[in-house]
């Protein structure tokens, strides 16, 4: 009676696992704990290699504002040299027109007749120097407003290279953050493969076979009454003998002979 006795048994748990619904149910879900700490780690190597991005980019932005600043401050240089160079020239423009001046004086003196071509040399010599000098303070003053927009750019470009500096080490703090949370999280899969005996794989695999034996359950209970206990032991027999082997219960699975004997 022994034999009939297992596969009754045997029956019973079957037929209790497909009406309980908490049977299913791990009080641990370890596969969707080892399928956060995958994602956790991914996304924190996804916000290292971004930090590391976004601090290349910022160096070469860097490197590019230090290029303009450098031809910036090489314009400015060289604006206010322009300048300067204009305002010699306004001098040098006056200095004929003072010569132009003396010219005409003298030929007022030797009169009308005698000194009307000075006269006249005089006055063009003089409105040349005259305009040439007027259009050089124009340019000179020019050449001062585009020297004062320069350095204004100056100063708007080193703004530009401090923010990317700025930008730079906190990217780099954001690279050593996320660093640290993956070297934390990789630390915590230890202890959680420490307390629970599981790895990724592993509840991979479980859950696996949880869903199998679910599906298994369903089926058993849509049956119900349906079926004899020895046609449902019959049918699950090759599943059932590997199983109680893993289960390290090969007595509960009889056999056909204990069946026909039962």
């Amino acid at each position: 009676m022994a034999t009939p006795n297992r596969a009754r048994r045997l029956a019973n748990l079957l037929r209790r696992s497909a009406n309980d619904k908490t049977a299913a149910a791990p009080p641990i879900n370890e596969g969707a704990a080892w399928s956060a700490h995958g994602v956790a780690i991914k996304r924190s190597r996804e916000a290292s290699e971004a930090a590391q991005a976004i601090a290349a980019h910022v160096a070469k932005q860097r490197a590019a504002a230090e290029v303009l600043n450098d031809r910036v401050r090489t314009a400015s240089a060289r604006a206010q040299e322009l300048a300067e160079g204009f305002g010699r020239v306004t001098d040098a423009f006056e200095r004929p027109g003072l010569v132009a001046l003396n010219a005409g004086l003298e030929g007022a003196r030797l009169g009308e007749l005698q000194g009307r071509s000075l006269l006249l040399v005089s006055d063009s010599v003089r409105d040349h120097a005259a305009r040439g000098s007027e259009s050089a303070r124009e340019l000179a003053a020019t050449l001062t407003d585009v020297a004062t927009d320069v350095g204004k750019l100056q100063s708007y470009i080193d703004q530009v290279r401090q923010g990317a500096q700025d930008a730079s080490q906190e990217a780099a703090r954001v690279a050593a953050a996320a660093s640290e949370a993956e070297r934390s999280i990789v630390e915590l899969g230890s202890r959680l493969q420490e307390a629970t005996g599981s790895d990724p794989e592993t509840a991979k695999l479980v859950a696996q076979a949880s869903e199998h034996a679910m599906a298994l359950v369903s089926a058993l209970g849509a049956l119900g009454g349906k079926a004899p206990p020895r046609l449902i032991l019959g049918a699950l027999r090759p599943v059932l003998g590997p199983l109680a082997r893993l289960l390290g219960e090969p007595s509960a699975v009889p056999s056909e002979e204990d069946e026909g004997a039962g």
